[in-house]
């Protein structure tokens, strides 16, 4: 019978044991003797609530909760935990049973995520997170997030070794060394030395956690959110970075690193004189000769952001030998141009040799600096070839477009008027973090009202409105084609009835009143009502500040929320995995079914 009820419910959903055992993380097996009568778990055990959990999400999951709750005799008003506690009866009702002790499915093994972790490792030492972030001098907002699950410190060494510091020294001050290390599991007798109990601490952190690339992501996305919008300023003047006796060289070789530097100066100096408007770079040397010596890096930013503001348009082909940290090093450092609009990045597909590095910076209808020599002689006898006739110019740009025809674009920049069509709206899943309720989701009464307080003009309220209306519609097309996850935090009391919600307005700031916000709230539970592939994810806090991030299979976009607008799209593979694997965990954290998102919305109503 129980089984029997079991293939009555999986055939009800469109069900597999594979899609139960994926969604209640068990094994298929454990799932599939069930179906077949093989095993029959005791009620209310732990196998039974993985079984039923499993069967509710994937009800969920489908749109078929109504359904659901109709074959097992629940009311329409019933939470999710009633609709549970329903089918565990449902499912054993007229059967001899052998009643294990409750457990609730939800239950965690302690302490098993690095949050967990470190709140037990705080309260054990009476640490706040305003405490704790004076201890570290990092914003206690930090160790908020890193509590919740939103961030990692893996991406930065120095304040993983200090969080455990902090942690071993307190307990050491208050005589819990020995608890402290007893919490990290350690066995009775555990060590009370600082040394020891420290490599426990940083042991129990950090070992368990996941060997993605996470805490790239998370660095490239704080890179993007934090550069100002005036960085676009030479350090040097032109006169302090571009010396008149090497800029009005004529001199066709150069040697070694010294002569490399100099035959780049004289380049960039006289792009920038002359108005030339095209740059093509790749080199797939050791970058020693631009980063060693700061004085000369500081020449080679002011003259390569003086021609970027003089109109110069530059593609650069990135040395990455599919390495992620070194394709995040590349987008980082040529962040600050972004803005500009005027920085085309791409990666190449063929690898580098080992023999030979090569050197190719080109200015049509000037000069080209051109240089292949045999790995680690570069900076001592390497020769660099400076050309300016025309045949030998067109034979560098045959062999730049070569490699252009082997190279994908690593990074594109949408500037502000680009950023209304940002979305796809024919893939499988789509995830969006932000730190606000979408304004795709919001009514059109409230946009217009938030926008008349804001007094914006009537163009600016035609273009917002235009804008709204393209991320509307592409919205609905991505719930109807695929699952869509939105993430976003909910608003305090203080901050609703303060007039600190903000809205996700493109371009202008303006908070929300309770009655707007109620409205928006009411309009997103209309829309978790009428399409089945959408998510509302209630994360604890922001996850980044003045960032929204959209992730697919095909595409990842960082759009930045303040000024300088602007939106970086990747499509590298190994990005779109990293960025994958980030919101795969913020959505095993936080993912709720529709019923609980629900009942935790209409308080706001």
């Amino acid at each position: 019978m129980f089984s029997e009820k079991v293939k009555q419910i999986l055939a009800l959903l469109e069900a597999t044991s594979a899609d139960i055992a994926r969604i209640s993380d068990c094994d298929k097996s454990h799932i599939s003797r069930m179906v077949s009568g093989a095993r029959k778990p005791k009620v209310n055990g732990a196998a039974a609530w993985r079984l039923v959990s499993g069967i509710y999400l994937a009800a969920d999951e489908k749109g078929r909760t109504d359904k659901l709750r109709e074959i097992i005799r629940c009311e329409s008003d019933c939470s999710a935990e009633e609709i549970k506690a329903h089918l565990m009866k449902w499912l054993y009702d007229g059967e001899e049973t052998e009643a294990a002790k409750p457990q609730s499915p939800a239950d965690k093994t302690p302490y098993r995520a690095f949050g967990e972790k470190l709140g037990a490792a705080m309260e054990l030492t009476g640490l706040s997170n305003i405490r704790m972030g004076r201890l570290l001098n990092i914003d206690p907002s930090y160790i908020s997030r890193f509590r919740s699950g939103l961030r990692s410190p893996k991406a930065n060494p120095k304040m993983m070794s200090d969080i455990c510091i902090t942690l071993t020294e307190r307990a050491a001050s208050q005589g819990k060394l020995s608890a402290l290390a007893r919490l990290t599991g350690s066995e009775t007798g555990a060590p009370t030395d600082r040394e020891s109990v420290f490599d426990a601490v940083y042991e129990w952190l950090y070992s368990d956690e996941r060997t993605d690339e996470t805490p790239l992501v998370q660095g490239l996305i704080d890179q993007i959110g934090s550069f100002s919008a005036d960085i676009i300023k030479p350090p040097l003047t032109f006169e302090e970075a571009a010396d008149e006796d090497i800029i009005s060289e004529d001199i066709s070789a150069y040697y070694g690193l010294a002569g490399l530097q100099r035959a780049v100066i004289r380049f960039l100096g006289n792009v920038f004189r002359r108005g030339k408007k095209e740059l093509y770079l790749y080199s797939d040397q050791n970058m020693d000769w631009m980063t060693e010596d700061p004085y000369f890096r500081a020449k080679w930013a002011s003259l390569m952001i003086l021609c970027v503001t003089n109109g110069t348009r530059i593609s650069i082909i990135h040395n990455i030998n599919r390495d992620l940290s070194e394709m995040t090093d590349a987008i980082k450092s040529w962040l600050p141009l972004y803005p500009s609009g005027m920085i085309q990045s791409y990666y190449c597909r063929l690898r580098a040799g080992d023999r030979f590095s090569t050197t190719l910076f080109l200015c049509p209808g000037y000069a080209c600096i051109s240089g292949s020599n045999a790995v680690g002689t570069e900076n001592e006898s390497g020769m660099y070839r400076f050309d300016t006739g025309e045949d030998q110019l067109i034979a560098h740009r045959i062999a730049y477009d070569e490699l252009l025809e082997h190279s994908g674009e690593l990074a594109k920049v949408h500037l502000a008027e680009d950023i209304g069509n940002l979305g796809e709206p024919d893939v499988r899943s789509t995830a969006v973090i932000s730190d606000t309720l979408s304004l795709a989701t919001m009514p059109e009464s409230t946009l217009v009202s938030l926008i008349l307080r804001s007094g914006v003009s009537k163009s600016g309220l035609s273009r917002i409105r235009a804008i709204w209306e393209k991320r509307s519609e592409l919205l609905k097309q991505m719930a109807e084609n695929g699952t869509v996850y939105e993430y976003a935090p909910l608003p305090a009391d203080e901050e609703l009835f303060g007039g600190t919600a903000g809205t996700d307005i493109p371009g202008i700031s303006v908070s929300y009143t309770p009655k707007e916000f109620a409205d928006h709230i009411r309009n997103i539970i209309g829309f978790l009502e009428t399409y089945p592939n959408y998510r509302l994810c209630i994360i604890p806090e922001t996850a980044f500040e003045n960032i929204r991030l959209i992730v697919s299979e095909h595409s990842v976009a960082v759009t930045r929320l303040k000024a300088p607008y602007l939106t970086i799209k990747f499509d590298h593979p190994d990005l779109l995995r990293a960025f994958n694997s980030y919101t795969d965990r913020i959505r095993e954290q936080y993912n709720l079914d529709k019923l609980t998102t629900i009942h935790r919305l209409e308080r706001y109503l």
